[in-house]
């Protein structure tokens, strides 16, 4: 958060008064996450009703493969307000980590590794 990089931040919020089937999806907090569903796809989306869904993750993922392609692309395209990119790796079955093919191993308008690299500070399970 020092300006140098981009952060996420992830909270939990809970209202008793809409847990459950028939009362999820109301409330505030609902509400919100619609907000930000629609704020970072630009668009609304029935799978986004049900985050926990196969359906939401298929959806996202293929949001974040169209852009991916729009950003890694040649000519410069409006994303059309769309605020998701996937991030340019594939995971194996066997967990490794591997570069999308002709990436480079870094973003393409920066010189900044995909992988990040390792540091002498922190643990290995936190990226820098």
């Amino acid at each position: 958060m020092d300006g140098e990089r981009d952060t996420e931040i992830a909270i939990g919020c809970y209202q008793p008064e809409y847990v459950g089937e028939e009362g999820s999806r109301g409330g505030d907090i609902h509400k919100y996450r619609m907000s930000l569903w629609y704020e970072h796809t630009a668009r609304m989306d029935e799978a986004f009703l049900e985050p926990q869904s196969l359906d939401c993750v298929s959806s996202l993922r293929q949001i974040g493969k169209e852009m991916w392609d729009v950003y890694s692309g040649e000519t410069v395209v409006d994303m059309g307000g769309v605020h998701i990119v996937g991030y340019p790796v594939t995971v194996a079955e066997d967990g490794s980590i591997q570069d999308v093919a002709g990436g480079g191993g870094t973003f393409p308008d920066t010189t900044t590794l995909i992988k990040g690299r390792r540091s002498r500070l922190l643990p290995p399970v936190c990226t820098t």
